[in-house]
């Protein structure tokens, strides 16, 4: 298990460093908050894949044993298909709840960790949309997405959604 605190200062082996995400087991700065954009772009075509339910767009940036998790039945999705599995829930649910104009968009990244073959990242996200009777559908909370690159693609690993209400009650 590798941890990784997030802090804007600390002292480890004696050096100062000044912000950043930090591997504890082997200490070492991220000299930039910014996540790659090879990473970035498979992050945003998940996220927009679901404004237009595109499964297309999603059907070949999951792992053959890649995990979902979602509050949305089944709860779960797995192995290669799992984002488009997960596409087709979140429409079906929209649909159901007569959500329509479902838009996600990112805020900014705070927290990632970056190797050769892994990322973990944080991805805050709001959603929004219309309802009949002129009424907005809004949620916020983040996606926790581990990345692996196989053979020079990054692809997902793990895809889990958390929405905000569960940590702060609102």
């Amino acid at each position: 298990m590798m941890l990784c605190v997030q802090t804007s200062h600390a002292k480890i082996n004696g050096k100062n460093i000044r912000s950043g995400v930090f591997h504890l087991n082997k200490p070492r700065q991220l000299t930039d908050t910014i996540p790659p954009a090879e990473v970035m772009e498979v992050i945003n075509a998940i996220i927009n894949s679901t404004n237009s339910f595109n499964i297309d767009a999603v059907a070949n940036l999951y792992t053959p044993n890649a995990v979902i998790a979602d509050d949305e039945p089944p709860y779960s999705w797995n192995g290669p298909t799992a984002g488009v599995q997960w596409v087709d829930a979140v429409e079906k649910a929209c649909k159901a709840n007569q959500v329509t104009k479902l838009t996600g968009k990112i805020a900014p990244i705070n927290i990632y960790a970056l190797n050769d073959d892994n990322v973990y990242i944080v991805v805050p996200v709001s959603y929004s949309g219309n309802l009949p009777g002129r009424q907005r559908f809004a949620v916020k909370g983040a996606f926790t997405f581990v990345l692996r690159n196989v053979n020079g693609k990054w692809m997902v690993k793990s895809q889990a959604w958390l929405q905000e209400k569960a940590l702060t009650g609102r």
